[in-house]
């Protein structure tokens, strides 16, 4: 039994699709159904349920998975070992919190192939704790997330930056001063159960706002600031994040508040990536 099939194996099982996860692999999708069929032979068990489509994972399946992952990175290993130069080379999944993709991917991207050119990187976006449980699980090999609750010790982190909060809201609504605007204004707030949405009611606490306050939850950083760019409220978001979406009219006012968004890198500490962590830090512009 080849690795490859595996790796094949677990790329289906990420992208929870066939036809993905054959245009990622670089190979035709009946060429990726053949291979999954003849590991099927080989283990002499069904791996996928294909009465439904798209084919899923059997319970088997799932376990054959489950053992993979941590198989795969070992065989990894043994490649990092024999590598005399100590540049990283392989095949690595990284995962990135949606709101902190749109600025730091693209100047990864820029970097990567120049100063790790041996090495393959594949990515999602998605919820810091989805992320984080990814990480844990071997499905990502490291990810940049929001640290709003601590880190499990088995995670290896560094942190990329801290990132103050503030208000925005239209000046229009500003004529009164902010602390009218916090007791009678509309807030937009993201996400209460993301990691950014923790830290934002966190701070929130401070301000009392009175319980026949409206406050509408949206889960898109764009949306919001458009809703504030029309004078129909106020936020509290990352400054980054605000300057981004700000348009001419548009505030941001420091929410003093001593707690700050940390984007932080993590990864398993046996990961091979560890060695090189600094470098890809470096990369995401920490």
């Amino acid at each position: 039994m080849h690795t490859r099939s595996l790796r094949s194996l677990v790329k289906v099982s990420q992208v929870d699709s066939f036809t993905e996860a054959a245009e990622q692999l670089g190979m035709t999708l009946s060429a990726l159904s053949m291979q999954m069929k003849s590991l099927e032979n080989v283990l002499g068990a069904e791996l996928f349920d294909r009465s439904v489509r798209p084919p899923r994972l059997t319970p088997i399946g799932r376990a054959i998975v489950k053992e993979a992952i941590p198989m795969l990175r070992h065989e990894e290993k043994l490649s990092e070992i024999c590598r005399p130069s100590g540049d990283l080379a392989g095949n690595f999944r990284l995962g990135f919190v949606t709101t902190a993709a749109v600025r730091l991917l693209p100047m990864f991207l820029r970097s990567a192939n120049k100063k790790m050119p041996r090495a393959v990187f594949e990515f999602e976006t998605g919820l810091s704790a989805n992320l984080e449980q990814k990480v844990l699980s071997g499905l990502l090999d490291a990810a940049v997330i929001t640290d709003a609750n601590g880190l499990p010790n088995q995670l290896s982190s560094q942190v990329l930056r801290q990132e103050p909060f503030v208000f925005a809201a239209h000046e229009n609504l500003l004529e009164k001063g902010l602390n009218n605007l916090l007791s009678e204004g509309v807030f937009f707030h993201f996400m209460p159960d993301t990691g950014i949405g923790k830290l934002i009611a966190r701070v929130m606490l401070d301000f009392e706002r009175p319980a026949h306050s409206k406050t509408v939850v949206l889960d898109n950083l764009e949306a919001i600031m458009e809703c504030v760019s029309a004078g129909l409220g106020f936020t509290m978001l990352p400054a980054p994040d605000v300057e981004r979406y700000r348009v001419s009219g548009v505030e941001a006012i420091d929410a003093q508040a001593s707690l700050q968004r940390e984007l932080v890198l993590v990864m398993l500490r046996e990961s091979i990536l560890v060695r090189h962590r600094t470098d890809l830090a470096t990369l995401l512009g920490s």
